[in-house]
């Protein structure tokens, strides 16, 4: 009988760390970097929290129609983010997404969306996700300045490259919840490190976040390009045609680095008419 030496005995893994950083630090760095951004939506709550930062909410927005019913999101649509993890000192977790990737799929409908197909087979669109990643791994460091001048994602200094923070999918008309394969599905995408499963209805514009195996409560921040105020005097009703195009063409300047003022509108109380007052200070290397 052959005697074969012990096979060597296997090192636990190494537990993953992450910078330390509270959520207040967080939501500083990302108004301080990111330009003229507010926090337009919030969902759900918990001492953990997901950030959406404005590129990826409007990736997300694009992906699944948010808001309204299409030809594409009503049946069920799949989709991973990219991003980073944080920790404060309680051992709270915040993720912040950079970057939302569609997972395509040729099998889909209104309750479901496989990442095989119809009978079983490879779905190819897999292939393209893998490609999109390693894509946007390549670059993001090198571009990562948006329309603005501002930086897309304020947190490549403090935690280095992106990675898979965030597993998600639909529930087209159906409202926000957990079925039991999402809970398989998530533990099992969860299993070695805090990502978030995260399930979005775009028809009823609801939001569900938890974080790792146990599916910890989450809270979910949405931030977008803008400010409540500047979105309000733009779609303001009493404005004429011509007038809205003005405050438009000038809130773009004002989102933009190296411009200043402000807009606003005034409606007099007498007889009722409204008065527009824009300042706009015009950098020097833009005047023309």
């Amino acid at each position: 009988m052959t005697n074969y030496p012990p096979m060597p005995t296997r090192r636990p893994p190494e537990p993953k760390t992450y910078p330390i950083c509270t959520i207040k630090k967080a939501m500083d760095i990302i108004k301080s970097k990111c330009g003229d951004v507010y926090v337009k939506e919030r969902h759900g709550k918990g001492r953990n929290k997901v950030i959406i930062l404005p590129e990826p909410e409007q990736e997300l927005n694009s992906i699944i129609s948010y808001g309204r019913r299409s030809p594409m999101n009503v049946y069920e649509q799949k989709f991973c983010g990219m991003g980073h993890f944080l920790v404060d000192d309680d051992g709270n977790v915040t993720i912040i997404i950079s970057h939302i990737i569609e997972i395509q799929t040729m099998n889909r409908n209104p309750v479901g969306a496989s990442n095989l197909g119809p009978d079983g087979e490879y779905n190819s669109g897999l292939d393209f996700l893998e490609y999109h990643r390693e894509e946007f791994l390549r670059n993001e460091a090198k571009f990562n300045t948006d329309a603005f001048g501002y930086q897309v994602d304020p947190f490549l200094k403090l935690c280095g490259p992106s990675e898979f923070v965030l597993e998600g999918h639909t529930h087209p008309d159906l409202g926000v919840f957990y079925s039991e394969t999402d809970k398989v599905g998530g533990a099992a995408r969860a299993a070695s490190s805090p990502v978030c499963i995260f399930v979005c209805d775009p028809i009823r514009k609801k939001m569900l976040g938890s974080i790792g195996k146990d599916f910890a409560e989450a809270e979910i921040i949405v931030f977008s390009r803008g400010t409540a105020s500047q979105e309000d005097i733009s779609e303001d009703k009493r404005l004429l045609s011509p007038t809205d195009e003005i405050v438009r063409l000038t809130s773009q300047c004002l989102r933009t680095r190296g411009y200043a003022g402000d807009i606003r509108l005034h409606t007099r109380m007498l007889d009722g008419k409204g008065y527009l007052k824009i300042k706009l200070v015009i950098p020097r290397d833009r005047r023309e």
